[in-house]
């Protein structure tokens, strides 16, 4: 497994370091496993993370099912921020030259739940058609051949599954870069 700087972004230094929690131990939770409202004052939480193998995105789903589970979602949810963020990972490893995953943690005003951000930025090919994109059984070219799924490594439903489980998605083209964006509330 890629080692990779996980801290926030404010509590970087040159020295690597491992997997934190999401919120520091002391504040984290009460007894009975509940965000306490000490670690909520501790939102927002950034993560940058390069993503550069699958290791990379095995690790990326535990924090962020972790970091989920920390802001107050439920296990269900905080499940499915796990699932958004290894897909999104995982067609990083399988499409793109290189990539990376943010991860960001943030209060709601309105009402005090809380949401998670995916960011998924990677330098590869376009999709092609979004909307095609996110039908089960297709890619951005168009529906998969039967014969072609084996070796594939895929079904062709991560994306649609991404598409269904976000309160937001969209995807936009930088330049050589692209960003799918996965926005998950609590």
């Amino acid at each position: 497994m890629a080692v990779f700087d996980t801290r926030p972004i404010a509590a970087r230094t040159a020295a690597p370091a491992a997997v934190p929690a999401a919120v520091p131990a002391a504040a984290a939770t009460s007894p009975s496993g509940s965000l306490g409202r000490a670690a909520r004052a501790l939102l927002p939480v950034t993560w940058e993370l390069p993503i550069c193998g699958r290791s990379d995105a095995l690790a990326v789903s535990t924090l962020a099912r972790r970091l989920a589970l920390e802001s107050g979602f439920s296990p269900r949810r905080a499940r499915e921020v796990a699932l958004v963020v290894c897909e999104l990972a995982s067609n990083i490893v399988r499409h793109a030259v290189r990539g990376e995953l943010r991860l960001a943690a943030r209060s709601l005003r309105v009402d005090g739940a809380c949401e998670v951000e995916v960011v998924a930025r990677d330098q590869g090919p376009p999709i092609r058609d979004l909307e095609v994109a996110t039908l089960d059984g297709n890619d951005g070219d168009g529906p998969i051949d039967p014969a072609l799924l084996l070796r594939r490594g895929g079904l062709g439903t991560g994306l649609g599954a991404v598409l269904r489980l976000s309160d937001r998605f969209e995807v936009r083209t930088l330049g050589s870069w692209k960003e799918v964006v996965a926005l998950l509330r609590g």
